[in-house]
């Protein structure tokens, strides 16, 4: 009998692990002291549980690795992609360098390799102070976007549209970085990469949180397809295609967001693996394909996506529910929603006496629904439809 075939994982991830394991193979799990899942660690063949950048790691796994060799080291976390890249490039195990996924994670360096690669023209620059946010000003015009260099989610975005709303974000452990606003509306691009082969999936529409002038780029929901006119769609995907050769981007998920400019496509930023909020849901309503399954095909079996099963919706999105912040005093409408022809997921754990907290990144929504249907526009209402038909009342 065959031996099965071995995977480090950092970071855990149910999903990950789950499909991992439906395909034979065994899980080294590597993960926080502070942040494991007990139940990954019961159906994992080990667990090291360490901070990512112990140096003890890489010798310990180099030593599991010459008696049972691993086949693959995979991260779905933010935090877990490029210790993932270093514990592969240093065991010879197949995947994106460090110094990819490096590129990647911190944006000042992404923006330097798009303009040496002649892709992109878009400036760039630390900024540690308000004359800083000025003197970049100055060069490059307003509005200026002011975002952590190595920053996720939405969170300490600001836009400064003129000289006299400037004013240094809240002091972080990370630094700032000074961008033009590029205007238009913004997407994400859902793709796996093959040997150098890029599978565009989806493109998916955002809403953002534009009525909150302090948080206007906290995404409150989804729509895939994005409503886009075929020739867009293409254009977009094309370029996106282009922008993960530039980067050295070859094989794995990529979620790469975009706005769509006067001037054509320019991307934000680009991740190493599955987008958030449900999005891997959405693809695999809308069309059928499953991201993490295509992740792991590939990485232990180098299997191609193939064409998606038939699939009933053509569109599913998802919308957060956005209550003014404040105490609790009681929720209503929520029963009639689950069970709603096209609803998906209805997910509100709130309850009375709760705390409220602005919107001001994506780890602050409390609750979304996730709805499909056969066109975007029907799938977009029947979220809406759930959302204000939910009352809930704060003190």
């Amino acid at each position: 009998m065959e031996n099965p075939k071995q995977v480090v994982v950092v970071g855990g991830g149910p999903g990950l692990c789950d499909r991992i394991r439906q395909l034979g193979a065994e899980i080294t799990l590597v993960d926080t002291p502070a942040g494991y899942d007990a139940d990954l660690v019961r159906v994992a063949r080990r667990t090291v549980l360490t901070e990512y950048d112990d140096p003890s790691l890489i010798p310990l796994l180099r030593e599991i690795h010459r008696g049972t060799p691993f086949t693959a080291v995979l991260s779905l976390t933010e935090h877990g992609l490029l210790p993932a890249a270093r514990i592969a490039e240093e065991l010879g195990v197949p995947g994106l360098s460090a110094e990819v996924v490096g590129r990647t994670r911190d944006k000042l360096a992404m923006r330097a390799r798009l303009r040496e690669e002649g892709f992109s023209t878009v400036p760039s620059s630390v900024v540690r102070d308000a004359d800083g946010i000025r003197a970049f000003a100055a060069e490059h015009g307003y509005p200026v976007i002011v975002k952590p260099r190595h920053g996720l989610g939405s969170e300490h975005v600001v836009c400064l549209r003129r000289a006299d709303e400037v004013v240094m974000p809240p002091a972080t452990t990370d630094t700032y970085i000074a961008e033009p606003f590029l205007d238009g509306p913004e997407f994400s691009v859902e793709a796996v990469s093959c040997a150098g082969d890029h599978h565009v999936l989806a493109i998916t529409g955002k809403f953002t949180q534009d009525s909150d002038p302090e948080n206007p780029f906290v995404e409150v929901g989804h729509v895939v397809p994005a409503p886009l006119p075929p020739e867009v769609a293409t254009a977009i995907g094309g370029y996106v295609s282009a922008f993960l050769d530039v980067m050295g981007i070859t094989d794995g998920c990529t979620h790469t967001e975009v706005r769509l400019t006067p001037g054509g496509p320019e991307v934000i930023e680009t991740h190493t693996r599955v987008g958030g909020d449900q999005i891997p849901t959405l693809v695999r309503q809308a069309t059928g394909h499953d991201l993490i399954d295509l992740l792991v095909q590939w990485s232990l079996d180098r299997t191609t996506p193939p064409p998606p099963a038939p699939t009933v919706a053509g569109a599913a999105a998802i919308r957060f529910f956005a209550p003014p912040p404040g105490t609790v005093v009681g929720v209503s409408g929520a029963q009639r929603w689950p069970g709603l022809p096209g609803v998906v997921k209805f997910h509100l754990p709130l309850k009375t006496g709760d705390t409220i907290s602005p919107i001001r990144n994506s780890h602050t929504r409390v609750g979304y629904v996730l709805a499909t249907a056969s066109t975007a526009a029907q799938a977009i209402d029947i979220c809406g439809e759930v959302v204000a038909g939910v009352r809930i009342d704060v003190r």
